[in-house]
């Protein structure tokens, strides 16, 4: 039996805490949460490959949801051998980010698409987070990391779209990356073509954004001083805006 926990509640002491054994999602709560259902899958698919013991269950999340009255925050669930962790905190994208587009940087950390760990949304974050808190010092938004091959994976928080003669196309899975639910929900439904990208394609595209369940579809103005432009990206980010109903907020 997991011990569950909300904020600022002791968590027991376990593999998680030593070795980082452990996965977690970060959820939308805007109204409702978003793409509930594909979290909890994702979350439940990492709990069985980490042999971290029973799945947790939409329900459990939104019996949560209601007992603590959440909403217009990002909440986050932590899966131990021995803890359920439920946190929350703000929304940090503001109109004028989306307004601004996001400056990015490229890391020189490598993405190993080889580690099975890329493929688990596992709390084992922390090159992660160390290159994303280095570019924030260094006045970027995000970075974004290339794998052992030269090609582009993904974003320390993000996945990545180019586009090049208005087709869209990201990196393939095998490029080593967590398949992201906003990535999934562009796939879906758009034209979008999964292919390796080389550093050079991604510098000399036309349109660059950006996915993740909190920003949803964000475009990039510049990286590393190439500029793009945002008429693809727009389209996509109004029509998933749209489809999730929070056009107007932004």
């Amino acid at each position: 039996m997991r011990k569950i926990i909300f904020n600022d509640d002791k968590a027991l002491i376990d593999t998680g805490i030593f070795f980082g054994r452990g996965v977690f999602e970060t959820i939308l709560l805007k109204g409702k949460p978003h793409f509930l259902n594909e979290h909890i899958e994702r979350l439940n698919d990492g709990i069985t490959k980490l042999s971290l013991g029973g799945h947790i269950t939409s329900d459990m999340v939104l019996e949560k949801i209601n007992e603590y009255k959440l909403d217009n925050l990002a909440l986050k669930i932590v899966v131990t051998e021995k803890n359920i962790i439920f946190s929350t905190r703000e929304i940090k994208y503001k109109a004028e980010n989306y307004e601004q587009g996001f400056k990015v940087k490229l890391s020189n950390n490598i993405r190993n698409s080889k580690s099975c760990l890329t493929y688990i949304k596992s709390i084992n974050y922390l090159d992660n987070l160390l290159e994303y808190e280095k570019a924030q010092k260094e006045e970027y938004n995000e970075v974004l990391f290339l794998n052992e091959n030269n090609k582009l994976s993904e974003g320390s928080t993000t996945n990545v779209f180019i586009v090049k003669d208005n087709k869209i196309y990201t990196p393939s899975e095998k490029c080593g990356l967590l398949s992201g639910i906003i990535r999934k929900y562009v796939i879906d439904n758009f034209k979008v073509y999964e292919k390796e990208i080389s550093k050079e394609e991604l510098l000399n595209a036309d349109e660059v954004f950006l996915t993740n369940s909190l920003v949803g579809v964000i475009k990039v103005s510049e990286i590393e001083g190439c500029k793009f432009r945002n008429r693809v990206t727009e389209k996509v980010r109004k029509a998933y805006e749209e489809y999730i109903g929070i056009r107007e907020e932004n």
